[in-house]
């Protein structure tokens, strides 16, 4: 190899190395900062709104949004409501849809909602289920677990809500996440969304793209694409394009549910990956990123400890629940044992 050659693969090689850490993230907002469930209420005509699923900023519904600390003390602030998601949304699928609640910024200040706006809340999915709410638990670790390895991931907060339906005179007591809004993630990141129909793998960060491709594969999710939107849809499906210069993108996944580690009963398997089940895993990474797969894999060796943790420690969780997550999460780290063997895996099932 001539000095040239060797320059640009050192450069090449340092360049890779340092694409993530250029991009420092700021301290996440009160909100995020901490993982203490918050014990809120929220009411409202859900009889209504789950009947209707509004879904434009201009078809919101007002609501009353309660914080309730520890010793029950209340504030309570004016807020507006609509349905939110694709499949989730679908009445047929999930009876009380995920919802997004509208602020308005300045009833907030000096609260532990200070700085936000729009919100997602991850919701129970059928009323009176409690397996759905060991559901938004899983998927709540879903997204803790991705924040563990990186901190271009979007945050979320745990819930201890009651919604009190002002139509039907009933209020029901369950479980809920926040999900950080893209533009705050965009401002601790110091980036900005882009809102740009599609993009492609080769304008995509690789150590980025490479460690999300890991961890889909760790959760067992096949149900996203980081360059493309469904038909119809802006870019990108379950990812949120992020970029600082408009020439190397970013694109941070979210929707946890349809995963081995989440293992929702409302799951529909795609035909297209021939599983056998939600927990038998595939592949989706790009095969222009397999030489930094060793490199990959060992962030996930490094982060295991502390993702076994926050399993183990999770609130609400029931044993049996914890058990099917921790025998997923160990049966990755089984593949990772052998790491040539699983390396050879993926660069079969790899994407050109």
């Amino acid at each position: 190899m001539g000095f040239q050659s060797l320059d640009s693969t050192i450069f090449f090689l340092l360049a890779t190395s340092f694409s993530l850490q250029a991009i420092a993230a700021a301290d996440p907002d009160p909100l995020f900062a901490v993982h203490d469930a918050l014990t809120v209420r929220i009411a409202a005509p859900f009889a209504q709104i789950m009947a209707e699923r509004p879904h434009d900023d201009d078809e919101e519904v007002p609501g009353t949004f309660t914080l309730i600390d520890a010793d029950g003390a209340e504030q309570s602030f004016a807020v507006r409501i609509m349905t939110r998601g694709n499949n989730r949304r679908d009445p047929n699928v999930c009876p009380f849809a995920p919802l997004r609640l509208n602020f308005k910024k300045g009833d907030l200040d000096d609260t532990v909602l200070a700085g936000q706006d729009k919100l997602k809340l991850v919701t129970h999915c059928i009323e009176g289920r409690k397996p759905y709410q060991q559901t938004v638990l899983r998927e709540y670790l879903a997204y803790r677990v991705l924040n563990l390895l990186t901190d271009l991931s979007f945050r979320v907060r745990f819930l201890q809500i009651s919604y009190a339906f002002t139509d039907d005179d009933k209020e029901e007591s369950t479980v809920a996440f926040f999900i950080e809004s893209k533009q705050r993630l965009a401002r601790r990141t110091g980036m900005q969304v882009q809102d740009i129909p599609e993009t492609s793998v080769l304008a995509l960060d690789r150590e980025y793209l490479n460690l999300i491709s890991v961890y889909a594969y760790l959760i067992g999710n096949v149900d996203f694409s980081p360059i493309q939107g469904k038909p119809g849809e802006p870019c990108c499906h379950n990812s949120t394009l992020f970029s600082r210069d408009g020439e190397t993108y970013w694109s941070i996944p979210y929707d946890f549910d349809m995963t081995g580690f989440v293992e929702p009963a409302h799951v529909r398997l795609n035909p297209k990956y021939r599983q056998s089940s939600i927990r038998q895993r595939v592949y989706r990474g790009r095969c222009v990123n397999n030489d930094l797969l060793p490199a990959t894999l060992q962030k996930f060796r490094d982060q295991r400890t502390a993702i076994e943790a926050v399993i183990a420690s999770q609130p609400g969780l029931q044993s049996r629940q914890r058990k099917r997550m921790e025998s997923y999460v160990e049966s990755f780290y089984s593949e990772l044992d052998d790491e040539e063997k699983l390396i050879r895996s993926f660069e079969k099932a790899c994407i050109d």
